[in-house]
């Protein structure tokens, strides 16, 4: 069921900072050197019976949903990897059977913000978009979401738990006579373009703006850390807040504090938005264009990938950025302070 028309996602935006001491040569040439993506369509599979298990895992005919409309690309060499027993751990678990007819939308990362916002929501809101095909079909839902992820479906998304089909992917596999599984409305060439009005849509139907809402946000991880994700640590972030607040009028944020609704509203209001990779970084998603974004380091190109939907300008500060010890890093105060000069200073 062809949801929307093929179209090209836009190619990464050329860094808005592009000075050696600041950032890599390479990732400044990995941005003005990247080619145009290709062009997909959006399409719903199904009714199809399907084996889900794990966090977003789909078999049909005991093959695994591979392809990039259905795993995201990241996903593959991390149940693939040496050693890794993810596959035959899960192929293990008992099978339960469900005959209802049940929409799948949930992917990897059930217990991850970030995941939530670049993976799933977009295909909420396009579902959204054609209530005689999906209204009717209940979800399904994972009893490994977290309990913020549950209240987003349920307050702004219109996910009634009380009628969807549930499972838990930590102890048990469903087996769905008939699903039907939304596609990624992100592959690994960037999001197609019909993503960026769902956004906007739902930004200004969810986002609550306080009085007072600031223009410059440095987003913070203090001691956060999510067991469900990636460890990493910036030693000396309270130091980096601390320079962006005093000296440039920043406002420290720390998202996970704060109700969805409320995320969504201070980064729509937002026009610089500065910290290290992670979700709370991705709700600049919600940013509109002429957004200029600043991150510490560069793990992957999924920030620039929402720039170039969003129409945002993206920089990275990846000298004087060191790792003292795994997944702890350490960026030089005066560096940094010439990386928000330099992106304040774009237009």
């Amino acid at each position: 069921m062809r949801l929307a028309a093929a179209a090209a996602p836009r190619p990464l935006p050329r860094l808005a900072i592009d000075s050696p001491a600041l950032v890599s040569e390479h990732w400044v040439r990995f941005h003005a050197e990247a080619a145009q993506p290709e062009a997909f369509d959006l399409a719903a599979h199904g009714p199809m019976p399907v084996r889900l298990n794990g966090p977003g895992l789909i078999w049909l005919d005991e093959q695994l949903l591979d392809d990039n409309e259905f795993l995201p690309v990241y996903v593959r060499p991390e149940i693939d990897r040496d050693g890794s027993a993810t596959r035959e751990r899960l192929a293990a678990l008992p099978v339960r059977r469900e005959a209802r007819t049940g929409l799948v939308f949930h992917g990897w990362g059930v217990r991850v913000y970030g995941h939530f916002l670049i993976e799933m929501l977009p295909k909420l809101l396009l579902a959204a978009r054609f209530p005689a095909l999906f209204e009717r079909i209940p979800p399904v839902l994972d009893r490994q979401m977290a309990p913020w992820l549950i209240r987003i479906l349920q307050d702004h998304c219109a996910i009634d738990p009380e009628r969807a089909i549930w499972f838990d992917s930590a102890v048990e596999q469903l087996a769905l006579e008939r699903a039907v599984v939304l596609p990624l409305l992100t592959r690994s060439g960037g999001y197609h373009p019909v993503t960026s009005g769902l956004i906007d849509g739902f930004a200004s139907r969810v986002g609550v703006v306080a009085e007072g809402t600031p223009e410059r946000l440095f987003v913070a991880r203090g001691d956060f850390s999510n067991p469900a994700a990636p460890q990493r640590h910036l030693a000396n972030e309270a130091a980096l807040a601390e320079i962006a607040c005093a000296r440039f009028g920043f406002r420290m944020v720390r998202p996970e504090q704060l109700d969805f609704a409320a995320q969504v509203g201070l980064f729509r209001q937002a026009r610089v938005i500065i910290g290290q990779a992670g979700s709370g970084m991705h709700n600049a998603l919600f940013a509109q264009a002429g957004a200029r974004v600043g991150m510490i380091r560069f793990p992957a190109p999924d920030q620039s990938a929402i720039a170039a939907l969003r129409g945002q300008r993206i920089a990275y500060l990846t000298e004087g950025v060191s790792e003292p010890e795994p997944a702890v890093y350490h960026a030089d105060p005066a560096l940094f302070s010439r990386f928000v000069e330099a992106l304040l200073d774009q237009p």
